[in-house]
């Protein structure tokens, strides 16, 4: 992504283009020409790119002072007011922690430093509003100088950069354990009874003595001054420069700096502002000066390709999430006509086996030797009545007068299907006794239909999967006195007893008398019979296979 660096000086802003690790594009335009017409129609060019304001101006200030220690919100008001106060005339100011005092109560260090002529940037951000050019900050070379020395890993405890500012003066800014402490720009004057040399010689000489005034040095300690130069102006530096006990010059050849910074092609002069914009470009810098509502198209730039490539992001997982689908669909399709494949041959296979048979008539002894082979051998067994006997029984405990006489169980697919049953022959005579009208020539007898064995129902049909169990209950009520009215009623609340199992529903086949109205009742003398009658009746209950246990 393409950055646009305008680096301005007191008498000139250098427009750098940086795009892919190198400088693309590199032109000059006067201080004077700012509002010109060459100029707008430079920025027009570029409105679209994202635009860093980067100053190296005589008109910059920088103090080192102290402030409590706070966090977050109260030490930036705390700030904010310190920079009010000490720069009441400019809105380019900025204040950064370094660190905290070793002693006493281990304040905050702080560096302040702003524009004190706020004048010298105001013509050049009046263009870029104009333009709407996405300005994303306004910095101070100075400050950003130190990333030089970290990556040439050139730091000292006292370092002092020396970098000439394009065509006016000479850039230097002491470091002091790697903290950026004071930074002087002077105007280079030439002279021609004085060679270059000596007047950067000279300029570092009393940078050194206002630095020992400060008291930053202790005592025998050495001021390292690194000068960034150019190979065919190096001899001239080095032939004016003096030793002295405590300053020791070094000098970074540009071209070696640019191979160790991996920029190409190497500038070209001494001039440093192509290596300084290199650097800043490879990685995120703080904003020193500029303000939100200066900065504000450069949100709405990052907004705007954040929304890009948020919409780039869904279109991209909804084309993988549809070649997807279609990869599953072609799969799903494939497989449908491999399975359609494999299972015409099976059913032409079955219709000649259906041909096949239709053709051909079983024998009744096969059949009935393969139902009768079915029925013993692989019907599956029924269900064990186990769990509704026990139920019943409990039931059955609660009336000692009844008298149970026999039981039959069968599963069945319908709760309605009554199972085979043979009622038991009747034991004595009852005092007062129905008989029914024959509906045949058959016989019949007091008390229950025959005393003969004879089904009460249907039979249960073959296969059953036994969705029901039936269970067909005999009982009696013992001893009987004769009152059918009171054996009717504890049958009755038996039955009702029987109905409140989960899943049981009782219901009466034969009752002790019968009331149907093709029935007739007789009585007899009591004495003349010496067994006592009961009342019997038979009963039946089904209950459902998922009935809760």
């Amino acid at each position: 992504m393409a950055k646009h660096f305008l680096y301005l000086t007191n008498d000139k802003l250098v427009t750098l283009i940086w795009k892919g690790g190198a400088i693309v594009e590199r032109d000059v335009f006067g201080s004077t020409e700012l509002g010109m017409p060459a100029f707008n129609e430079y920025i027009d060019k570029h409105r679209s790119v994202s635009t860093y304001v980067v100053t190296d101006l005589i008109e910059e200030d920088f103090r080192v002072d102290t402030v409590p220690h706070l966090r977050g919100n109260d030490r930036d008001a705390v700030l904010a007011r310190k920079l009010s106060q000490l720069y009441r005339a400019s809105p380019f100011r900025h204040g950064i922690i370094q660190g905290r005092e070793e002693e006493g109560r281990r304040d905050d260090k702080v560096l302040y430093h702003a524009v004190t002529n706020p004048e010298l940037l105001k013509p050049l951000l009046t263009v870029l509003e104009r333009a709407e050019v996405p300005l994303e900050g306004i910095y101070s070379s100075a400050v950003l100088s130190g990333k030089l020395l970290s990556a040439l890993n050139a730091f000292f405890q006292h370092t002092l950069l020396v970098t000439i500012v394009p065509d006016f003066g000479l850039r230097q800014t002491y470091f002091q354990n790697k903290q950026i402490k004071f930074s002087r720009l002077t105007p280079i004057i030439f002279d021609d009874g004085q060679p270059v040399g000596q007047l950067i010689a000279a300029e570092t000489s009393r940078t050194w003595q206002y630095l020992d005034s400060l008291r930053f040095f202790a005592s025998g300690e050495t001021l390292e001054v690194s000068i960034l130069i150019h190979a065919r102006d190096r001899q001239m530096v080095a032939d004016a420069i003096r030793t002295y006990p405590l300053i020791q010059y070094r000098f970074l050849d540009i071209d070696e700096v640019a191979e160790k910074i991996k920029l190409k092609p190497a500038p070209v002069s001494s001039h440093a502002e192509e290596l300084l914009v290199h650097l800043y470009a490879q990685g995120g810098v703080e904003d020193h000066f500029a303000t939100p509502e200066q900065r504000r198209f450069g949100i709405f730039k990052r907004a705007r390709f954040g929304l890009f490539a948020l919409t780039a992001g869904i279109l991209a997982a909804c084309t993988v999430g549809a070649g997807f689908n279609l990869y599953q669909a072609s799969r799903i399709s494939s497989d449908i006509d491999r399975s359609t494949d494999m299972t015409k041959p099976l059913q032409a296979e079955y219709r000649a086996v259906v041909n096949e048979i239709s053709k051909q008539t079983a024998a009744s002894e096969t059949v009935r030797d393969a139902s009768g082979f079915f029925v013993h051998y692989i019907r599956p067994a029924p269900a064990s009545p186990g769990d509704f006997v026990r139920e019943f029984s409990q039931v059955f405990a609660e009336f000692p007068k009844m008298q149970l006489l026999q039981l039959a169980w069968a599963p069945v697919n319908d709760a309605s299907a009554t199972p085979a049953y043979t009622a038991s022959a009747m034991q004595g005579t009852n005092l007062l006794q129905s008989a029914s009208k024959p509906a045949s020539a058959a016989p019949t007898l007091p008390g229950f239909t025959s005393q003969a064995a004879q089904p009460v129902s249907d039979t249960d049909p073959p296969l059953s999967d036994g969705k029901f169990q039936v269970l067909i209950l005999e009982a009696a009520i013992s001893p009987f006195n004769g009152d059918f009215r009171k054996a009717i009623n504890d049958i009755n609340t038996f039955v009702a007893r029987i109905n409140q199992l989960p899943g049981v529903t009782a219901s009466m086949i034969l009752d002790p008398l019968d009331v149907r109205t093709n029935a007739t009742i007789t009585a007899t003398d009591a004495a003349q019979t010496a067994i006592r009658p009961d009342a019997r009746f038979v009963l039946k209950l089904a209950r459902s296979m998922k009935a809760p246990r």
